[in-house]
Formats: structure tokens, sequence, C-alpha cells
């Protein structure tokens, strides 16, 4: 293990100078130092500090894993980057050591994380090859971590589910300890051809050692062929399963990404093609994960960024040898059936000046932008982040919000490396918008965060420019 983290102690040192040049490093976003990065994991408050760790890559800036990252923080925002904590170290772990969740108890962190091993040979990956271990380590600093503990192996699972189980969530509920794992099952369609789902599956313990399978939880129909990072809390009394379906097939205005990450509502019943709500309608959202805070908030932070995508579009930060980010820590409110999804209110509190405004535009280069719309004058707003030539256009109509990063001849602008166009809608008709840029990412928040849409921006600084139309009360404020 030593020699492992030696060898990033190296990468991150000889890297630093490329990294920290990057014009697209933010101020308040999680960033790996170096490499690439993925998945929040063990998000927490202890001691103090919130605590975010993540899979973190950083002898590939194209991924493969092997760490978890750790970054430290008193205010959500401002984050001190720290040593990573796990790596593969052990025969249940060597392929990877996979997402997972913590547990605070008293003056003890645990954190429980999905250990994987692929074997060499000529294996389907599914069915065979592939073992998937639930561990254990606790410390009482969140640096320093005990001897990995084994808790859940394969033969722990339901019979009828495959090599796919990964990213346990644990919480302490009415005495007893409580696991959610996302799982891919063996299912056959009506004419015989295999037809795998994704489900979830619910275990308990007493001393957070010795497991006990529950129940399943699964779509009334087929939802996707697997579901990864599973998160189970209440809002309001009412339990929220929160996870990321795989295989659902893309609509216009639904499921745009590859994956999605979304929610549902437990007492709405397992209609999931009705009741599931997507997080985020941008190009960039995956892998969310929830922890309740001292002071009793439910804030979410989300990965800015998708698996499998590196075909389709690109991060140009990969040129300074990193990639990724997660998403601003955002507090979670019920309304109705509907999740409203909004900044944590830190963000409020830093030292936010008025914008310089010249010729109907706002310049800001390397400063952070938040820019509150309170009234839009008519039916129609629109925001432009960059120039005609290249740039992002927000566009909201009535109840329709659209981001593009699509020229008037309706193809691909450079700073959106490929990305083109997404699609929105709130309940009612958008009247309040707020619109976060910080470098290179852009998050939208629309009637108080009802619909979110999360996009990296690869903007030069000459061109970072904002420019609104139609916008009644506007506010728009940098750092």
């Amino acid at each position: 293990m030593e020699d492992r983290m030696n060898k990033v102690k190296q990468e991150e040192k000889k890297k630093k100078g490329t990294v920290n040049n990057c014009p697209f490093r933010m101020k308040y976003h999680i960033m790996p130092p170096v490499g690439w990065m993925n998945d929040p994991n063990g998000l927490c408050q202890f001691k103090g500090r919130y605590h975010a760790y993540f899979q973190y890559s950083p002898l590939n800036v194209h991924g493969g894993g092997g760490y978890w990252g750790h970054c430290i923080s008193k205010d959500l925002l401002n984050w001190e980057y720290q040593e990573p904590v796990l790596t593969t170290d052990i025969p249940e772990d060597q392929s990877g050591v996979y997402s997972g969740s913590a547990l605070v108890e008293k003056d003890r962190m645990y954190l429980f994380y999905t250990g994987n091993v692929k074997l060499p040979g000529e294996y389907d990956y599914i069915d065979n090859g592939r073992i998937s271990s639930q561990l254990l380590v606790e410390s009482s600093d969140g640096q320093h971590m005990s001897e990995k503990t084994k808790i859940l192996g394969m033969e722990d699972y339901p019979k009828d589910i495959t090599a796919h189980v990964r990213d346990p969530k644990v919480w302490k509920e009415d005495g007893e300890y409580h696991m959610v794992l996302g799982a891919r099952k063996r299912a056959w369609d009506e004419e015989g051809s295999r037809r795998d789902e994704g489900c979830a599956l619910i275990y308990t313990s007493k001393d957070k050692k010795k497991w006990k399978f529950q129940q399943e939880l699964i779509g009334k129909n087929p939802f996707g062929y697997m579901w990864e990072c599973p998160d189970l809390f209440a809002l309001k009394e009412r339990k929220v399963l929160s996870f990321c379906p795989q295989g659902l097939e893309s609509e216009k205005e639904r499921f745009q990404n590859i994956y999605q990450s979304g929610y549902t509502l437990l007492d709405k019943g397992d209609d999931l093609e009705e009741n599931f709500k997507e997080w985020d309608m941008g190009f960039d959202f995956y892998a969310p994960q929830s922890f309740q805070t001292e002071d009793g908030r439910r804030i979410l932070i989300g990965w800015a960024g998708l698996p499998d995508t590196e075909d389709i579009h690109k991060n140009l930060s990969v040129e300074n040898d990193w990639q990724h980010c997660l998403t601003i820590p955002a507090e979670l409110t019920l309304s109705g059936d509907k999740i409203l999804r909004m900044p944590v209110r830190e963000l409020y509190d830093l030292n936010w000046k008025k914008a310089k405004e010249a010729d109907g535009e706002y310049l800001w280069e390397d400063q952070v932008v938040k820019l509150q719309i309170e009234e839009i004058k008519g039916n129609e707003l629109e925001i432009l982040l960059g120039t005609e030539e290249n740039g992002l256009t927000i566009h909201t109509e009535g109840n329709r919000m659209e981001l593009s990063f699509l020229d008037k001849e309706g193809k691909p602008v450079k700073c959106g490396g490929g990305r083109k166009i997404r699609y929105g809608r709130t309940l009612e008709p958008v009247k309040k918008l707020l619109v976060l840029i910080d470098s290179s990412i852009v998050e939208v928040f629309a009637n108080d965060g009802e619909t979110v849409f999360t996009t990296r921006i690869y903007l030069d600084k000459k061109d970072r420019k904002l420019k609104i139309k139609g916008a009644g009360t506007k506010d728009c404020q940098v750092l």
C-alpha cells in the first residue's frame, strides 16, 4: 500500500504545475489534484469538518480507479485536499476500491465500499469472472484507516443476482443498521431472451459486520438492466430512493444521457416509468450521494460527468492532465411529490460583488458568477455564455427549457467539447432562475431548484461573456 501511495504523491508533485496552470480549474468545486475523478463517496460531517471522498485515478487521466481521494472543508465550499485513504491492497479489492458511503457514530467514522475483482480469462463478467465484495474500514480522524473487513460476499446475495453488486449506502434507523446495494438481476422476457433488470438490495445488521438480507426493491416493469449508486433517505418522513439506472431508452426530453440519475418516492408505488424523476437534465451529472448535516439538512453532491462518454464528448482539461469535478453541494427539500435542489446556503454568505456590465454584457474571465433572475418579461428568456460563434445558450419558453452548444447552423461549438443540446421542463412556467458559473462548470437552477441542468463548458478567458435577453429583475454578482 505504501508503494502505491508514494506513486500518487510523485504524480501529483510532477504534474502540479501543468494542472494548476489550466484555465479550466475551479474555485468552489472539488476537482482531482491530477488525473481522473468520478463518484463522490463517503460524504459526511465528522468532528467539525465535512469530508468528501471520491473515486480517484491519479495515474491515468482517462480513469481506471484504484484509490479513494479525500477532501475536507469547514463550509462545503472551500476544500482542502488530503492524501488518498484507500487503495487496492487486499485480494478482495485487487481490481478496484469502488464506491461506498460513510457512517458516523460518536467519535468513529465507518467507511463501507465495494471491493472489485476481475479474473483474467474468457468470461462475460456479468455472470462470471467478477467478484463483488462489500468491505468495511473505520477511522478516528477520517484519514487513517483500520484493517479492511469483508462483510458481504457473493454467497450472501440472492441466487438470481449477477456478479454486479456494488455501492453500499449505510445508515442507522430504529436501532439497526441498514444497507442498500445496487444490483443487476438475471431476468428473461416473454420470448425467453435474456433481459436483466436493475434492482436494489436491502440488508440489516446489529453490529455493522454481520448482515442479513431483507428485501429487493424493483420496478413493476423492467427499468434498466443495472442500478448503481443507490441512496435511501427520508424527507419530511417520506422515503426517497435515489439510484442510477443503466439501459433506459432515450426520449427527447427524458433519459437523454447514456445513463440516468434520479429518484422515486417509495409511497408512490413501483411504477418507475411514471414515478421516476431525474435529478438533473444537463450533459454532466451522475452518481449522486446525499448525507445529513448536524443541523439536519439533507445535502446532495453528484459527479459532474458520466461514464462511457469519452467517445461522445470531451473534457478539454485532459490536455492539462486532469478531468472531471463534483457538483456544488445542494440542499434538498420536498415540495409536494417533487424534490427541490438548490446550492447550500453557505454559497450566499460569500463576499459577492456586483458584476461589471459593458454594452449589455457581463465579463467574467476567471471570476465565479452568480446570476439570479427573479422575473421574466413575457414568456421567453435567453442567456448566452460566450459568443454566438462559440457559446452556450440557455433558453426558456413557458415551462420548457433548453441548453444548447449548437451554432446557428446546428453544428456543435468548440466550448462544448462535442456536447449538443439538452431539454427539460418545469411544472409551471419558468419565473426564477439561478445560474452558477465556476470557470468550466455551469449549473442552472429553475424555479427554486425544481429543474436543474449541469454542464461543463470550455471557454477561453477572452470569450467569457454573459448576455441576457428577456429578463426583468436580474442580479449578476461575481467573486
